[in-house]
């Protein structure tokens, strides 16, 4: 068989797995988040207590909160998990806050006059429990930022809500 040949079996098969497999699933759209599905553990009573005006921001803002509370929850659960993984290339506090902005903007999420305080609420749980300067990450600094940011994803899931 010549290559084309080869290119068109290749093809048709992959076409037909895809159709008629039962593991692949293809999101359908809008997105509706099932809360149920992530799992994130409550925070420190000091914790609980600076991210209680996020979740009071996203309950009092839009009515989108339920998808973009939940896609924010994500997203700073997996920030956590990174900040505690990575010694490579989060070095400092000062790239935590510039992934956070990459993160963010990732998600295409238009924030823009939906949740009053929000920005700053979580701006301020993260310099109050770790630092408000640029500093560089030791291992007590990596795991209050750790901490910080599942303390982040679980305001954002309760708020969501």
């Amino acid at each position: 068989m010549s290559k084309n040949s080869w290119l068109v079996v290749g093809v048709a098969l992959i076409c037909f797995s895809l159709y008629s497999s039962n593991s692949i699933k293809v999101p359908s759209f809008p997105f509706t988040p099932i809360s149920d599905t992530l799992v994130i553990p409550e925070p420190n009573e000091e914790l609980k207590k600076l991210a209680e005006p996020i979740i009071e921001a996203l309950q009092k803002g839009s009515s989108d909160r339920t998808t973009d509370g939940y896609k924010l929850a994500e997203l700073y659960k997996d920030m956590a998990i990174l900040i505690s993984a990575d010694k490579d290339v989060i070095k400092t506090t000062e790239a935590i806050r510039q992934a956070n902005i990459l993160a963010a903007k990732l998600l295409n999420i238009n924030f823009k006059g939906k949740y009053d305080g929000l920005a700053d609420a979580t701006n301020n749980l993260f310099r109050e429990y770790v630092s408000s300067n640029a500093v560089a990450l030791d291992d007590e600094l990596r795991k209050k930022s750790t901490e910080a940011f599942n303390a982040l994803a679980w305001s954002f899931l309760e708020g969501s809500k």
